[in-house]
């Protein structure tokens, strides 16, 4: 894949991994008042304009890291599904299919998406 192309997967999941990021603080934050981050996230998923943009649980990155396989189809649907809890963001967020296919193959295959092995042989 060409590097301009590569852009429009790679801004999205930046955005994602921001998205979340600022979700965690903002759980944290209340969970210092409302006595922990269960409550905190309980309070938030009763009313989501407690925080800026809510995030359905499989939208969140603790969850995306955990995914080994079909990580494509699940990003797609993360990023869906963040734009229907936040309308504001339709249209920005989930502009991205990672299962976009071009001439009959996948553009970014889930090779290129799933966890990679960082570890070094000894």
């Amino acid at each position: 894949m060409d590097a301009p192309k590569f852009k429009d997967y790679i801004l999205p999941l930046v955005f994602l991994k921001r998205l979340s990021d600022v979700f965690d603080d903002e759980i944290a934050r209340m969970a210092e008042d409302f006595g922990g981050e269960k409550n905190a996230l309980k309070l938030v998923e009763q009313d989501h304009k407690l925080i800026r943009f809510f995030l359905p649980k499989p939208a969140r990155w603790a969850e995306i890291a955990r995914i080994t396989t079909g990580m494509s189809e699940f990003l797609t649907d993360a990023v869906r599904a963040i734009a229907r809890e936040n309308p504001r963001l339709a249209g920005v967020i989930d502009v991205t299919d990672f299962n976009a296919t071009q001439a009959g193959q996948r553009i970014l295959d889930d090779d290129r998406l799933g966890p990679k092995d960082t570890r070094h042989p000894p």
